[in-house]
């Protein structure tokens, strides 16, 4: 055996390489993996953490938005007849009666209301606690009111050994009369809601010292929630540090927030915020897993290609090294020329087949890339293509062209399909540089998203700067074009739609559907842009006007719409002094101040060149003061149609 191309002996150069190959191979590859997995075990402790940390944020934030709407339901209070006709009648039953109508109308955001005159004496509770006059929490709940500019405050409390969330603010009749409090409960329909919300398990408990640590509400199992009371860790040293819960056959990592505390500490409420840690190692177990197969496999297939190899093929590797190198400087158009039928050989014609592949991948993703954007195309050729999408907040913007047909009347077809792509392009372009995705075409038409599929830090802030350069583009081709642009930022479905035949990486969602709806509200208001109250504000660097309250075609919430006028500091102060008397018109308009408003908007359509935003108002007038518009209003103007 001594001549067969396997032979070993340590004076071999199969034998020899193989030794010093292993002497290389083995600490390299420990020590890769030693490193790997520590940081990945790292990492998942480290997004654990944060997942828990932003799952108490949002514990909180939940708790403060549904405290905000709380604050709009009851300051509703004020404005209803009912209950302004009995406080001035000092009628106690029928103040209760519209406390309780108003908890009806809350939709859920609100389970109790007081009504404390301002010497701090109970004159309503829906609770019917007994309080005569206001003490403990409850008065430096209205103390800490008093002492805010706003005369708001909030705080947690307990009522009955529920936990309350708890806000006060003045009752104007119209000077100031008496204090509102109004609560909702920290009950298990809360903790759900947050649990859906950061895909993690939330818990209330409460603590006194007569009866211990109870639990309050919570999103466990049934089964595990004795082994949470058992083993959770509530004194002061362990609030904000992470904890471990074992539920036996899992273990979670815990966060415990405090949420209430009494004066004398006989009585605190806290929140606990759970994430599975055993769910989130298994992708560390299984890539140690992976790692040692692939090391593994390494090690068998180096020492099979030692053996395999021979001094003869020097120059087959060599040409075969100057050929990747040059298929990794972009040079695909080669071949390598290698005789050999072994591995080597196999190899060249894999080198070759390789780059033949790279030749029609990139004709694909040039030809890919000019059939959608170049985002989406990245997208679907790095990730496997398939049905379904993922949930994102994502900012919508639809552009259409006012005064296309004019623009094009008289011209060829052909001469018409060349002007609109070059309109096209010049918006595809804007959106492009401003880190957006042309998502469609639709006629003269465009539908763009900014969050999707890459989402950014700026994307609200991106949409509005595309929006003001369409606009001025479209100016620029010709003065009878004009946008029509339609933004709004929500929550959609990004992925893949279709069939598997036929795929179309697209959003779908409400967010789409209303931010296509005040595309078509420009020309109604004649304005080159309609901006969502939810893009305003997730873009605070720019003004806007505000248009009007609607509820567009198919939807039933009403929402504030805006005119976006320019990035801050940049806006003229004549735009700006316009945008100030329309407030001030839409103010009155809206508190059915009929003959101010006409007024003002009269002067408006007088001095300001968007005659056609203020005839609409000045034309609802008309109606309004013919069919007054019911008492629960609000300045709302319901859409039938499209």
């Amino acid at each position: 055996m001594a001549g067969s191309p396997l032979s070993f002996s340590f004076g071999s150069f199969q034998s020899r390489l193989s030794f010093f190959l292993l002497c290389l191979l083995l600490p390299v590859l420990g020590g890769t993996f030693y490193f790997v997995n520590k940081n990945n075990v790292e990492y998942t402790e480290e997004t654990i953490n944060s997942y828990l940390e932003i799952g108490a944020d949002v514990f909180d934030f939940t708790r403060m938005q549904k405290a905000e709407t709380l604050k709009a339901i009851t300051n509703s209070l004020t404005w209803d007849f009912g209950f302004r006709t009995a406080y001035a009648s000092n009628d106690p039953a029928t103040i209760f009666d519209a406390a309780l109508n108003v908890l009806d109308r809350s939709l859920d955001n609100a389970d109790m209301l007081m009504i404390v005159d301002l010497d701090y004496k109970v004159i309503i509770d829906t609770e019917i606690q007994g309080n005569d006059t206001l003490t403990g929490p409850w008065l430096e709940l209205i103390t800490k009111a008093e002492a805010s500019e706003e005369g708001f405050a909030d705080a947690i409390t307990v009522i009955d050994g529920a936990p309350f969330q708890l806000i006060a603010l003045p009752l104007y009749l119209p000077r100031q009369v008496a204090w509102i409090v109004g609560g909702f409960v920290l009950d298990q329909e809360f903790a759900e809601q947050v649990s859906e919300t950061v895909v993690s398990e939330v818990s209330i408990l409460r603590l006194s010292s007569a009866s211990g640590l109870q639990l309050v509400a919570s999103s466990l199992e049934p089964s595990r929630q004795d082994k949470l009371i058992d083993q959770i860790l509530v004194s002061a040293e362990f609030l904000g540090a992470l904890q471990t819960v074992d539920f036996g056959d899992e273990i979670y990592t815990s966060l415990v927030r405090s949420l209430f505390r009494s004066e004398d500490s006989e009585l605190q409420v806290f929140a606990v915020i759970q994430r599975s840690y055993d769910e989130n190692s298994e992708n560390v177990i299984l890539f140690q897993r992976l790692l040692i197969e692939l090391y593994a496999v390494v090690i068998v297939l180096s020492l099979i290609a030692v053996f395999a190899l021979s001094r003869s093929i020097t120059n087959p590797l060599a040409s075969l090294a100057g050929a990747v190198q040059k298929i990794e400087k972009g040079n695909y158009d080669l071949k390598v020329d290698v005789k050999s039928r072994d591995e080597i050989g196999h190899l060249a014609a894999m080198v070759n087949s390789m780059a033949k592949g790279l030749i029609e991948k990139e004709k694909v993703r040039d030809l890919l890339g000019k059939v959608v954007s170049k985002q989406i195309a990245e997208q679907l050729l790095s990730h496997p293509i398939e049905l379904g999408g993922e949930e994102k907040v994502v900012t919508v913007l639809f552009s259409d062209i006012r005064g296309f047909t004019t623009f094009c009347e008289g011209l060829a077809p052909k001469q018409v399909l060349e002007e609109l792509n070059r309109v096209l392009s010049t918006i595809s372009n804007i959106i492009e540089s401003h880190s957006g995705v042309v998502d469609k075409f639709q006629g003269d038409a465009v539908m763009a998203l900014f969050g999707a599929p890459i989402t950014g830090d700026s994307d609200a802030e991106n949409a509005m700067l595309a929006t003001l350069e369409i606009v001025k583009a479209l100016e620029a081709v010709d003065s009878r074009l004009s946008a029509c642009v339609g933004i709004n930022t929500g929550l959609v479905v990004a992925g893949n739609l279709g069939s598997d035949n036929r795929l179309n990486y697209s959003v779908i969602g409400d967010a789409v559907n209303l931010s296509a709806r005040l595309e078509g509200l420009t020309r109604l208001y004649n304005v080159p842009n309609i901006v969502s109250e939810a893009s305003c504000l997730a873009a605070p660097n720019f003004v806007y006007k505000e248009l009007d309250t609607v509820c567009v075609a198919g939807k039933k919430q009403p929402v504030v719409i805006y005119e976006l006028l320019g990035e801050r500091g940049a806006v003229s102060k004549q735009t700006l002094d316009e945008a100030e008397r329309f407030a001030e018109a839409l103010k009155a308009y809206r508190a059915k101040d009929w003959s101010l408003a006409e007024s003002l908007f009269s002067q408006l359509h007088s001095s300001c060149d968007n005659k056609v935003l203020h005839q609409v108002f000045l034309a609802r007038i008309q109606d309004y003061k013919s069919a007054a518009p019911p008492e629960n209003w609000g300045g709302v103007f319901v859409f039938g149609t499209k």
